[in-house]
């Protein structure tokens, strides 16, 4: 399985963690495997000797999950201290997992689209015990959403939803009047647009599927179905050859995006909200980002327990944390990423709220979010056939 790209947004900070006193044991063992996969430690400012087993967390998580702020507020309020590996990619965590046979860590957080391949390995993930938890603090839709992602095995939670981004539409709100719940897939396809149009080409042609599709099903069985997905990618890629003239800029990355629009004079394109966002606030709000009533595309991060564990109740003693109230918005805030508690942008500063409130209509958009799929190797390819077509074509 392959994971859709998850972009880092551009304006997060991470805070400069000092390397944790190396120690005789597993410590030692993570150390040297570390090195072998490109995972970075990463540890808190507090000093460790006086710390026992029992007063301590092992995170294993995203760069830039979670800074020294939240790390000692957390400590403050619990008086259990956290450590830090942290991992640039979802294939660098399961080879860590893999090696240490799920033992070193007592959080870890693969995105959903990655969790089959956790199963394929076998025993590194324990199943979550439901009764520790306050479920109902987690955005209904998206939970549910989450069990037709890998987060239910055998029957049993095996993760939590915990992290969303997606990709939507950005726009320059001095030349368009785009509004929450009314702006469309397409409406960056009309005549009005032609020139103007900055997208991301791998997936520009998934957004056309799914305008083109409407409800998102056929784009869901094409997953499944080699047949069904060279049809729906033929109709997008129909369409996308006959509006070629209305892209401006292809980007690929973060920096492609933000020039589109500051140095390019693209004036409405797919972009990642993150980013999207980081925009909105450098040219103070001339740039803006909404979710199309389609759907945006949208990514799901996780977290689960490693069966390896050795910290299980301070592990769920961080995930009630992180699904409160405080805990989310103080990791929004830090990470640049959605947290999937309700509500938990109202914790966020008034422009942050502003922004969150325009972008997800009042976080209604957030029932209509289009969740990407574990994309089988034969999709990526010949996903990859038709967007090469595209960006070739004439």
């Amino acid at each position: 399985m392959v994971v859709p790209y998850r972009p880092v947004i551009s304006d997060k900070r991470t805070a400069s963690l000092k390397q944790r006193e190396p120690v005789m044991g597993r410590r030692s063992l993570l150390k040297g495997l570390a090195g072998l996969t490109g995972v970075s430690c990463a540890s808190s400012l507090f000093p460790s000797p006086a710390i026992s087993a029992e007063q301590e967390l092992e995170v294993f998580c995203w760069k830039g999950y979670f800074n020294q702020e939240i790390i000692d507020e957390f400590k403050k309020d619990t008086g259990i201290q956290v450590y830090l590996t942290e991992y640039d990619s979802n294939d660098e965590a399961l080879l860590m997992l893999k090696a240490t046979k799920g033992l070193g860590f007592d959080l870890v957080f693969p995105s959903s689209s990655f969790l089959t391949n956790w199963h394929l390995a076998r025993d590194l993930l324990q199943p979550i015990d439901e009764g520790k938890l306050d479920l109902g603090l987690i955005h209904g839709s998206i939970l549910s959403n989450a069990e037709n992602m890998g987060t239910i095995y055998r029957g049993r939670r095996y993760a939590l939803p915990f992290a969303w981004g997606c990709e939507g539409i950005v726009f320059d709100s001095l030349l368009r009047d785009y509004q929450p719940g009314e702006i469309s897939w397409n409406d960056q396809w009309s005549f009005i647009n032609k020139g103007f149009v900055a997208t991301r080409p791998g997936s520009a042609l998934t957004s056309m599927a799914l305008m083109l599709d409407g409800t998102g099903e056929r784009l869901d069985s094409a997953y499944l179905n080699e047949d069904l997905s060279r049809e729906v990618f033929g109709e997008a890629l129909l369409f996308a050859k006959e509006h070629k003239s209305h892209v401006r800029q292809f980007w690929r990355d973060t920096e492609g995006l933000a020039s589109a629009f500051t140095l390019n004079n693209c004036v409405v394109g797919q972009g990642w909200g993150g980013a999207a966002h980081t925009l909105w606030k450098q040219t103070k709000s001339r740039f803006k980002f909404l979710a199309p009533k389609e759907g945006a595309l949208a990514w799901l991060d996780t977290l689960a327990i490693p069966a390896g564990s050795t910290n299980v109740d301070q592990g769920y003693e961080l995930i009630n944390w992180l699904l409160s109230p405080k805990g989310a918005g103080m990791f929004m805030a830090s990470s640049g990423y959605n947290s999937v508690v309700k509500d938990a942008h109202n914790e966020l500063d008034l422009a942050a709220q502003e922004r969150f409130n325009f972008s997800y209509n009042d976080a209604k958009a957030i029932d209509d979010l289009y969740w990407l799929k574990p994309e089988p190797a034969w999709f990526r390819d010949l996903r990859d056939i038709y967007v090469r077509k595209y960006v070739e074509a004439a």
